[in-house]
């Protein structure tokens, strides 16, 4: 009985304890949907001029940190231009979601939180 009274004591504690590996699974689904070719609305880029897939190198760019309960997504480089248009043809390849989160994220970080609150109940 003790131990079930604290370990619904820590459950407050859960999205901070989270928030590393959630950041961790933002970033692993960025990356991933970047290597597919598509932005977060799920739309296929355009290949580039030799017919590649674009933007391959994202992670070089790509910083997703947790700060407190807040995971905070940041591009630099020709990676950050890409997803706002500011490069040589005006050609937009959006890479980090905006507004609501897409599903793909969503289910990366539901999974991570979920994988936690079974680790404190003592479910895993």
């Amino acid at each position: 009985m003790r131990q079930q009274i604290a370990r619904l004591r820590s459950l407050p504690t859960l999205v901070n304890r989270a928030a590393p590996a959630v950041a961790r699974a933002v970033a692993v689904e960025i990356v991933a949907q970047t290597k597919r070719g598509v932005g977060p609305d799920g739309k296929t880029w355009e290949p580039t001029e030799d017919g590649h897939t674009p933007l391959q190198h994202v992670e070089k760019d790509l910083s997703v940190r947790a700060v407190g309960t807040v995971v905070v997504a940041r591009l630099d480089g020709v990676h950050a231009r890409h997803d706002v248009g500011a490069v040589r043809g005006g050609k937009r390849r959006q890479i980090l979601p905006s507004g609501a989160l897409t599903e793909p994220i969503s289910r990366a970080i539901d999974n991570v939180v979920t994988d936690e609150f079974k680790r404190t109940m003592g479910g895993q």
